[in-house]
């Protein structure tokens, strides 16, 4: 999230404009090798107990929506032939430990049957009590509770696992699947990733030639659909667009950089180095009723029309957004990566 103000405007706001009703069935992957990746997007308000901000502006406790959220795509994996998820980051509002607990049994729900990933946005760090309307700030520092909920070690046993920037924590990682005959690796990097965090990541993408790489990051994208030029903590790091230029643009297997942060949606392509085509795309609905009442995204991936194809769907409510903005095709060459 950029600032706690903008999530309070938005919360006064609508909720699910160009929102309809589909058989679910129509959406789900062609027979054969589609398969999808689940996309969750900033869930901070789900687990807001130090600031209490839902409670103040009328929400009350809304963890229930990021249970809704896990349990849909766990419930789904087969239908949909869900190989992977993604967490954009904010997983929580204050780096509390009650948050953090709240976090850790949604995200448990998944475990053993759908494989995830997750970086850190500006709330997830650096928590400092303040006299200020919100009783404090988020992002001072690079201080977080993540990794004494989600352990490198835990982590560390599953076949997907690849690796850390740090051999003792979680914060900057990377893991890979397969799915119809494709090698994929995704690396999650912590929100305003470090010069060295992205030399790290420059390593690991530059050893994997043979994989199609997605780079999940927090702060990148805004709505406008321009790269971020100054980042979401106070700590030194690189904003967006010094991340696509030191990093995401020099590498011809990177294909996709998924973002969360800012309330809204956007998507841009970019042509790196190589030619190849990068779509980035911003998810983020805590602007929305009941601090994103449960919207996530899901991209099926269709090698035979070499196409993803991207949803928003509320697994609540059972409805998708349709806007040009929330209902997209993407062109993506599934052919092996030369």
């Amino acid at each position: 999230m950029k600032t706690l103000i903008l999530i309070f405007i938005g919360l006064l706001g609508g909720g699910t404009s160009a929102a309809e009703k589909i058989p679910l069935e129509k959406q789900a992957p062609k027979k054969g090798k589609s398969f999808t990746l689940a996309v969750l997007p900033d869930t901070q308000f789900y687990c807001d107990t130090r600031l209490k901000l839902s409670k103040k502006w009328g929400n009350g406790d809304l963890r229930r929506y990021f249970f809704a959220q896990t349990r849909w795509v766990r419930d789904n994996q087969k239908r949909l032939n869900i190989a992977f998820l993604v967490h954009e980051g904010d997983l929580v509002q204050a780096d509390a430990p009650e948050e953090w607990a709240i976090a850790k049994e949604a995200m448990s729900v998944l475990d053993g049957k759908v494989p995830y990933s997750m970086c850190l946005g500006n709330h997830d760090m650096g928590f400092e009590k303040a006299d200020n309307k919100y009783g404090g700030n988020i992002g001072v520092n690079r201080t977080t509770h993540f990794n004494t909920y989600f352990p490198r070690e835990k982590f560390a046993k599953r076949q997907e696992f690849g690796g850390t920037f740090d051999p003792e924590r979680h914060d900057n990682s990377w893991y890979h699947f397969e799915a119809a005959g494709m090698k994929f690796l995704i690396v999650s990097l912590e929100c305003k990733p470090r010069d060295e965090v992205l030399e790290w990541s420059n390593q690991v993408v530059s050893k994997h030639p043979d994989h199609r790489v997605i780079v999940l990051t927090h702060a990148y994208l805004n709505p406008k659909k321009s790269r971020n030029t100054s980042g979401g903590v106070k700590a030194k790091g690189n904003t967006g667009e010094q991340t696509w230029q030191k990093f995401v643009k020099k590498h011809k297997n990177i294909f996709m950089v998924l973002c969360g942060h800012h309330a809204g949606e956007a998507v841009r392509t970019d042509a790196g180095d190589h030619g190849n085509q990068v779509h980035q795309v911003l998810s983020d609905y805590q602007h929305l009723n009941n601090g994103g009442e449960s919207w996530l995204r899901y991209m099926v991936f269709e090698p035979n029309e070499n196409k993803i194809k991207v949803y928003t769907y509320n697994p609540v409510l059972n409805k998708f957004r349709n806007a040009p903005s929330s209902r997209f095709d993407l062109d993506y060459p599934m052919k092996r990566v030369k």
